[in-house]
């Protein structure tokens, strides 16, 4: 993926402007491509560890660069571009933030998709969704008979327990960054076996929190 950032002269005013969003020159916003990069588009090396405190700086540095209010003088091809640049960087820090999310666009980076292979639930959570769908049925049924406190007292177990494991999986998928540079196939197996338990994992504790 590129970025029309990397061009090393402003287009309008020729001066350089390499890796620039706005040009030092002549302040013109430097229009990204579609398959703009987010990682390039704040600067950062291609890699799935991402320093939070870093991004946070670069993203309130290229916000307040970009912000329209900046550009309310400007021609409206200038004040749409700052509006559309502004969108871009709020959904690339959105994205890269958040370390499922950030998985998951670097899934799509190397041409993978989770939805490809998770469509059937994980062997090792199989059981285990299971038994819950069937738990939560037993407690909706009791409730239905005006009683349910007992089967409501083992739901919060249960959904203490999903916590738990959902924490030791995102632990487990922060860990899973640090392995390689996490484009080998292996790390993107590896990937999307966690993201999708991840998936499975927080679609039970919703459906369990819910019934609570």
């Amino acid at each position: 993926m590129t970025t029309n950032t990397e061009t090393s002269l402003c287009l309008h005013c020729g001066k350089p402007a390499a890796h620039q969003l706005v040009c030092s020159g002549c302040g013109i916003v430097a229009p990204a491509g579609r398959e703009t990069d987010y990682f390039s588009l704040f600067g950062l090396p291609r890699r799935l560890t991402v320093e939070l405190a870093d991004l946070e700086r670069r993203y309130y540095a290229l916000s307040r660069e970009l912000h329209p209010d900046l550009f309310h003088d400007r021609p409206p091809a200038e004040q749409a571009e700052s509006l559309r640049m502004t969108a871009l960087v709020n959904r690339a820090y959105k994205t890269l933030k958040d370390p499922v999310q950030r998985a998951l666009y670097w899934l799509e980076a190397h041409g993978e998709s989770l939805g490809r292979d998770n469509e059937r639930v994980p062997a090792a959570l199989a059981t285990r969704v299971f038994e819950v769908q069937e738990q939560l049925d037993e407690l909706r049924a009791a409730r239905a008979r005006g009683a349910g406190e007992a089967e409501c007292r083992a739901m919060s177990a249960v959904r203490n327990a999903l916590r738990d494991d959902l924490g030791a999986s995102e632990a487990r998928l922060a860990r899973s960054f640090e392995a390689d540079d996490g484009a080998s196939a292996a790390a993107l197996t590896e990937t999307k076996k966690i993201l999708s338990e991840l998936h499975y994992l927080r679609t039970l504790l919703r459906d369990v929190e819910n019934e609570l």
